[in-house]
């Protein structure tokens, strides 16, 4: 498996602190979700580990896995470690649903190997029949499902997810979730992570949850906000049934979620 060591790490914008000597190590449990309000960080720690943002201080460490973990897998950019799936799909809108999740890899192994890529994962979310029809042609919950297919077609050892659920209803949402852990085990080697800022969301996908918040502030403290922080970590040992959206255990465990938030 993948692994990620963040050691150490500041990061800010401007004068608003982050993330100061922040240590946190990723990778035994799969998926991660981080879970936190809006402003915490999640989406700025999502790019650090994507290498879009630069932190200010420490370091980010991929271990690739495989017995030269340090080493990019083989036919993968030696910048390249992880990708992301945004919020919007972001499809080319002239280019049919293959030709979208074949183009980032065709310069890896070639324009016919990588179509056969690319039409196995979406056979395996359910759109093959979809294949050469373009993005206007698609509902919006079929666009999202081409943009995780996208993700794992890319032979990436990390998958970061930046709440590509948020604006789906419930059912397509579930659904969504579903077919990433479906991918997911098809693809043996991969690490998820993924943000959110909904606990049912992170209940149902994350099989371990860390919560990011920013302690509140003593009386003494100043104008400064403090940094953001783990307020929460834990791996979720729940049985099949347990999983199951809005079973009693989750619910048991939503109410630990909704205090670490502080609501």
């Amino acid at each position: 498996m993948p692994g990620i060591s963040i050691r150490n790490l500041d990061f800010s914008y401007g004068e608003n602190r982050i993330f100061s000597k922040l240590n946190l190590d990723m990778g035994k449990e799969n998926p991660i979700v981080i879970l936190g309000p809006s402003g915490c960080g999640k989406t700025s720690l999502l790019f650090l580990i994507a290498g879009l943002l630069r932190p200010a201080g420490g370091e980010i460490l991929i271990d690739m896995g495989g017995d030269d973990s340090r080493k990019p897998r083989r036919g993968m950019p030696r910048n390249v470690s992880a990708v992301i799936v945004f919020q919007e799909p972001r499809l080319l809108p002239w280019m049919s649903a293959l030709e979208n999740v074949a183009l980032p890899i065709e310069r890896l192994m070639g324009k016919g190997p990588a179509r056969e890529r690319a039409l196995y994962f979406l056979e395996l979310a359910g759109l093959g029949d979809k294949a050469q029809s373009r993005p206007p042609e698609l509902s919006g919950g079929q666009r999202q499902r081409v943009n995780l297919v996208r993700a794992f077609a890319f032979p990436s050892p990390v998958i970061l997810l930046d709440e590509p659920f948020q604006s789906q209803d419930i059912p397509l949402k579930l659904q969504l979730m579903d077919l990433v852990m479906t991918l997911l085990d098809r693809e043996e080697g991969r690490l998820v992570i993924a943000v959110t800022h909904d606990p049912r969301e992170a209940l149902y996908l994350g099989r371990r949850i860390v919560v990011l918040g920013r302690p509140r502030a003593g009386s003494g403290s100043g104008k400064e906000s403090p940094p953001t922080v783990p307020v929460f970590d834990e791996v979720l040992n729940l049985d099949p049934e347990d999983r199951a959206y809005l079973s009693p255990a989750q619910l048991n465990l939503e109410r630990r979620l909704l205090g670490a938030l502080q609501v």
